[in-house]
């Protein structure tokens, strides 16, 4: 299925066309490692770093860093077209949402971690099974992510909710979201919920909730069609729908594909929204609009509580470091990521860009802990968090769910209406015997 996607993807891009000419692989008696990556604070630093690392550990060998700079979306296409055509990379930061798809699609490497003491002791086993594909590692997570509930402490106390708030299902939850609607909050609860803003409606909104269900996307080898958490998902999206929280205008606002741009203004520095469903880096903006002295005073982080209690959940994504199938270097580039990963190069990558890490090892190190309040409080939810499902086939699967949730919000269907569209298209996009109801 995915084969498909990457070949649209290729089709929109000049036919036979490479993202880097093909040099030669040889410097003099040198070999050259290429390494692509995409523009992000931090990165450049933290590859620069490991570059000339590895270039003193091994003489004869050039590391050359290929920035890209380009959106998320523009450097995902990229990525398609450039491990399948282009046998010049070797090392390619990858998004972890692509790595199945990939790996059914034969472009990357699988990689031999089985003497490799870190990956099985400072990564956690949800970090190491996101990259296993039956039975093989394909990718090294550098960075993860996890999500929550952000509130404004102020805004909520002055519709009267008991601080700090705490809830413990989704019950407690709209509990909030009718108390601060009935305060003339324009946004009691804010999250992601159009096709415009793409895997940030399906992840950080409905995978969220659906997470904390007792039903998943994938089970069993399976896309399951129907399922009670599936539509209780959308009922709970519904229910914002159905109190009438958003006029016509504060829900084009908050579903605009642009709308995080004017979100911290409206969150941290005044009363407009109550909730936030977000994830970890969100913390970097509450900072810089409030200053790390005043923040915490203001806005706070919960985790996103089950259905029914029992817990919390999360969702994770992240970015990993992968070996093209093309590369002629294979051995050398998982050299290259084991150093560019290990803990000192991670340490420093936190401190540069402030990501999350997904080493164990690095996120029990002061120097992690004292520099992001939220990102080091966000941390730990790692431990029930959940990833994507590493299928070939998610993408497709992923533009269901984004339409699905855009027309449940925007009242154009009711949950049951969506989950019916949702289960008639996800039987013909996996096909016979591939799915399964609940």
């Amino acid at each position: 299925m995915l084969k498909k996607t990457i070949a649209v993807v290729v089709g929109l891009c000049l036919a036979g066309s490479s993202i880097f000419a093909r040099s030669s692989r040889k410097t003099g008696k040198k070999t050259t490692l290429n390494v692509m990556y995409k523009e992000v604070t931090g990165y450049t630093p933290w590859l620069e770093q490991a570059k000339a690392q590895f270039e003193e550990a091994n003489p004869n060998v050039t590391v050359k860093l290929l920035c890209l700079p380009s959106t998320e979306a523009d450097y995902n296409t990229k990525t398609a077209l450039t491990l399948q055509t282009d046998n010049s990379v070797d090392v390619m930061v990858t998004d972890s949402f692509l790595v199945a798809s990939l790996v059914g699609s034969d472009c990357l490497a699988p990689l031999d971690v089985s003497d490799w003491a870190d990956w099985k002791m400072q990564y956690p086993e949800s970090i190491r099974s996101s990259q296993t594909i039956n039975g093989k590692v394909y990718a090294v997570p550098y960075t993860t992510d996890t999500r929550g509930l952000y509130y404004n402490a102020k805004t909520l106390a002055k519709a009267g909710i008991n601080m700090p708030w705490e809830p413990k299902s989704w019950a407690d939850v709209l509990d909030a979201v009718k108390k601060l609607q009935a305060a003339g909050i324009p946004y009691p609860i804010w999250m992601n919920g159009s096709k415009a803003q793409g895997e940030g409606t399906s992840m950080q909104t409905f995978e969220m909730l659906l997470s904390g269900t007792n039903d998943w996307l994938y089970e069993n080898g399976k896309w399951v069609t129907k399922s009670k958490g599936f539509t209780d998902s959308l009922k709970f999206i519904q229910s914002l729908h159905d109190m009438g929280i958003y006029s016509n205008m504060n829900l084009a606002t908050m579903l605009d594909a642009n709308g995080w741009q004017v979100l911290p203004e409206k969150f941290a520095k005044g009363s407009d929204v109550g909730i936030l469903l977000d994830g970890c880096w969100k913390g970097a903006d509450w900072i810089n609009a409030l200053g790390a002295d005043k923040v915490q005073d203001t806005v706070k982080i919960v985790p996103m509580p089950r259905q029914n209690g029992a817990g919390f959940t999360s969702m994770s994504g992240g970015w990993t470091l992968a070996v093209s199938k093309l590369s002629s270097h294979k051995d050398m580039a998982l050299n290259f990521i084991k150093l560019a990963v290990n803990k000192e190069n991670m340490v420093f990558f936190t401190t540069k860009g402030g990501d999350m890490t997904v080493r164990s090892d690095v996120g029990s190190d002061p120097r992690y802990a004292q520099l992001n309040y939220y990102r080091t409080a966000m941390t730990p939810y790692i431990a029930w968090t959940r990833f994507r499902p590493a299928v070939d086939g998610y993408p497709s699967v992923s533009i269901e769910i984004q339409t699905a949730v855009e027309s449940v919000i925007s009242g154009q269907k009711t949950a049951e209406e969506a989950a019916a569209v949702y289960a008639a298209n996800i039987s013909k996009i996996a096909g016979k015997g591939n799915y399964v109801e609940k």
